[in-house]
Formats: structure tokens, C-alpha cells, sequence
């Protein structure tokens, strides 16, 4: 027998699954996932995941050296083309991490003011409320999820109001890491491109790393009994 030389890239465009969402309400109401088997069950379902992806970068202050603060923070909802893409621009950056967002978003600097975490966090909660998600998808979101909290608890944010609180977790790179490679340690999300053939030319942008999970959580919608059969030749 003689395999034929489809990459793993070329086999998320040979089949993908039935798109169509149906509006939910509560997400809490969504069952915790934890192995790529459920993943697969549920990109193939009615939930509406939302992919979601934080960067950052270190105070610059002398009263809070190194605190990690939200620099960028990306949203997708899976199989749809509702997204987002947010910068955060502060006086708390050093010079050269506030001389580098002004290039890449070509401001000038009275524009990149008004990007503040309340006003970013702001847009991100009305996206939410709209798109109501049943799922939260991260690659490890330990980090995520826990500078998001820090920044709403700077701002004075009720726990009420904090949307993303509500929606299932599931922490894709924790389930993989646990169910393909039966380690308790991470894989990155640059290596996991890598052995799916993916190309990942900006890593460590969250709108890029947004589309990359994607582009896994395409893979593993796939019936790959099925596809590996189809493309084997006999």
C-alpha cells in the first residue's frame, strides 16, 4: 500500500464540518471538556465557541517594574467571521514598546491614547454579550485568563460584569498536551503548527494566534478515519 503525500494542512480543506451555529444563552450551562474526543463532538455541534488570545507587555514603572499587563487582545468565533482585534496603548509601556505599537498601528500618538484597557475591555464585553459563546477556547490559559482578571480588578470591574467568567473554559493546549502526548507539560503553540504542517508566519500576535487555533480546531473536526481512508490508495 502506498500513502499518498497529503499534508495535515492540506487535510483540514478536504473536509470541514457543518458550520451552522444556533444561538445559545447561557454558557454555563455548557459541560466542561477534557479530551479531544468531546472537542470533536463539539466543533461538529451547535455550541458557539470563541476563540480567544491575550499578548503582553511589562510595566515600565518604577512602582510596578514587570507587571505583566494586556497589550493585545484577539477574539474569533469558530466557523464564523465575527472577530476582533484590540491594542492597548499606555503610558505605563516603556518608550520603546510605546514607539513600536505607534509604528505598527501607523498613530500618532494623541490617537494611541485613547486605546485604554477600559475602553478595549469595554468593546470585548459588548462582543461577548452579542455573541453570547458557549465556549471560551484558549491555548493555556492560565496566563490569559489571569492578567484579563487582574486588569478588570485595576479598573474596579464587579465580578458581575466580568463576562468572560461565565463562558465554559476549554484549554485546548491542555487537552492535547494530556490526550495526544499524555504529559502534563505544555506544548507550544508554534511546535503544535509545526507538526500539523500549519504555517505560522507571526506568532506571538494574538489575532494570528487566534486563526492558528482555529485552524487546529478544524483539524480535529475532521473524521480522519475517513479522510485517511480516502486518501490512501490501495
Amino acid at each position: 500500500m502506498e500513502n499518498s503525500k497529503t499534508s495535515l494542512s492540506e487535510l483540514i480543506k478536504l473536509e470541514r464540518p457543518n458550520w451552522q451555529h444556533q444561538a445559545k444563552n447561557a454558557s454555563s450551562a455548557a459541560n466542561a471538556v477534557t479530551t479531544l474526543k468531546q472537542v470533536h463532538e463539539i466543533v461538529n455541534g451547535s455550541a458557539r465557541l470563541l476563540i480567544l488570545d491575550l499578548e503582553f507587555y511589562c510595566d515600565g514603572q518604577p512602582q510596578m517594574p514587570g507587571t505583566t499587563r494586556l497589550g493585545q487582545i484577539a477574539g474569533r468565533v469558530y466557523g464564523q467571521d465575527d472577530a476582533f482585534n484590540y491594542y492597548v496603548f499606555s503610558s505605563k509601556m516603556t518608550p520603546k514598546d510605546q514607539l513600536s505599537l505607534l509604528k505598527r498601528l501607523d498613530l500618532r500618538y494623541s490617537e494611541a491614547e485613547r486605546l485604554t484597557v477600559a475602553s478595549v475591555l469595554k468593546k470585548v464585553l459588548r462582543f461577548i454579550d452579542r455573541m453570547q459563546p458557549d465556549y471560551l477556547v484558549s491555548w493555556d490559559n492560565r496566563l490569559d485568563l489571569s492578567v484579563l482578571n487582574q486588569e478588570a480588578n485595576r479598573l474596579q470591574l464587579a465580578e458581575t460584569s466580568r463576562a468572560w467568567t461565565r463562558i465554559q473554559p476549554l484549554d485546548l493546549e491542555k487537552i492535547i498536551s494530556s490526550d495526544v502526548f499524555e504529559k502534563s507539560s505544555g506544548i507550544s503553540l508554534a511546535r503544535m503548527c509545526d507538526l500539523l504542517q500549519l504555517q505560522h508566519p507571526k506568532p506571538h500576535l494574538a489575532d494570528h494566534d487566534v486563526l492558528m487555533i482555529d485552524k487546529i480546531l478544524q483539524f480535529y473536526a475532521l473524521d480522519l478515519n475517513k479522510i485517511l481512508q480516502s486518501t490512501t490508495i490501495g
